[in-house]
């Protein structure tokens, strides 16, 4: 970790993962409301996507950060 010399405090890089989980997430939907419904705009298939995807996104920043 890279010391602050100003505020004596150790700062890091985040990545935030919630954020990345939620757009994969929504267009992995998109892609299986396309297939599956034959309708790109259906949006249970993109809710549900994108509700998956954060999920896990913030379940990975949660891990990372212990």
């Amino acid at each position: 970790m890279a010391q602050n010399s100003s505020k004596k405090e150790y700062s890091r890089k985040t990545a935030y993962y919630a954020g990345a989980g939620l757009a994969i997430g929504a267009g992995l939907g998109m892609a299986f409301g396309q297939m599956r419904f034959e309708n790109l705009a259906l949006g249970s298939a993109i809710g549900i996507g994108a509700a998956v995807g954060l999920v896990l996104g913030a379940a990975i920043d949660a891990h990372e950060r212990r």
